[in-house]
């Protein structure tokens, strides 16, 4: 995240929602659908959408041309399913390191972090991250965060004064 900026809670649908946005100009070949459900979590703002950001730019760099990605959040699981390549299983464990790339993506662009960035974002926010193969081709990416449906509720000026 940005440094210094403050941990707050965050509607977690806006920002995924932002990041769709994003996702939908570099990929404006394909569709990319997304069924999202109000969750509010916390954490830094920046980073939480630099996070989906990541994970909705590997999905449509891997996903064929007129391709679908469909975006799911649902009671804190955010799922990104792609329909592309895949990635192997033996390779699976290694897709959180920093720097490391799969030989199928190294002539992409590309440095190797997008998805450590990834896992550390979430892990900070006290939500955990799995990449795992799709039925049929192509991966899911699964984010859960600790939250809520509705925000919490801002403390009143007399139960503060007691």
């Amino acid at each position: 995240g940005q440094r210094g900026e403050r941990v707050q809670v965050v509607p977690f649908q806006d920002t995924v929602e932002a990041a769709l946005r994003r996702a939908r100009l570099r990929g404006p070949e394909l569709t990319i659908t997304a069924d999202l459900e109000p969750w509010f979590v916390v954490g830094e703002p920046s980073a939480l959408e630099r996070a989906v950001v990541n994970i909705l730019d590997n999905a449509v760099k891997f996903s064929p041309e007129g391709g679908t990605v469909e975006v799911r959040l649902t009671d804190g699981v955010l799922t990104v399913r792609d329909h592309g390549p895949g990635v192997p299983e033996d390779e699976l464990p290694h897709v959180f390191d920093r720097f490391w790339r799969s030989p199928d993506a190294r002539a992409l662009p590309g440095s190797g972090l997008g998805l450590s960035i990834v896992a550390r974002t979430v892990r900070q926010s006290g939500g955990e991250v799995t990449l795992t193969p799709a039925p049929g081709g192509g991966s899911v990416a699964t984010v859960r965060l600790p939250g809520a449906p509705v925000p919490p509720p801002e403390p009143a000026a007399a139960e503060v004064a007691g």
